[in-house]
């Protein structure tokens, strides 16, 4: 009896190798964001804002949506800091989602009547946490692969917001190839 129990255990044992065991396959590889990388990006985006005359609040999120490197001008408003990471957040998450590579594309698409949102349903601002309908945010990407976004607050609109968000992306651009 005892020969029976080594023998039907090692047959299970033989048995869940072949059940577990196929074909083996390839992690998928996917570039990260450096922290160097987001905090010289956001650097050169609220260098470039004070160049135009601008006290802004700058923050750089990397594909998960967590915050890599922040940044607020000491005349920047208190609300600034928040938008920053909002306007990051939306261009990493929906502009990932939707093929677009900033939130100003996503302000132009919800004006036409085509903004992203959930199901069919177009988001009105800031319904769920982090989101923004408003311009100053663009991803970061490592080739055709988006890694990050930065989000700039504080300029006097979207569109001086987002200039200052494209220096601060131009300068990491060569370095994430």
């Amino acid at each position: 009896m005892a020969g029976l129990r080594c023998a039907f255990g090692v047959g299970m044992l033989s048995g869940s190798f072949v059940l577990v065991g196929g074909p083996v396959h390839a992690l998928e590889r996917i570039p990260v964001l450096p922290t160097t990388s987001a905090a010289q990006a956001a650097l050169k985006a609220l260098e470039q804002c004070r160049l135009n005359g601008y006290a802004v609040a700058v923050t750089v999120v990397n594909l998960e949506g967590n915050v890599m490197a922040a940044l607020r001008d000491e005349h920047a408003g208190p609300h600034t800091f928040d938008n920053s990471f909002n306007k990051a957040f939306t261009a990493n998450s929906l502009g990932r989602a939707y093929g677009l590579d900033s939130t100003g594309e996503i302000v132009n698409r919800s004006l036409a009547g085509k903004a992203p949102g959930i199901g069919s349903f177009p988001l009105p601002a800031s319904p769920l946490r982090g989101l923004s309908y408003s311009a100053g945010g663009l991803v970061i990407k490592a080739g055709p692969v988006v890694i990050g976004a930065l989000g700039v607050s504080g300029s006097p609109s979207g569109g001086l917001d987002e200039a200052c968000a494209a220096r601060g992306v131009q300068s990491i651009q060569a370095a994430l190839k």
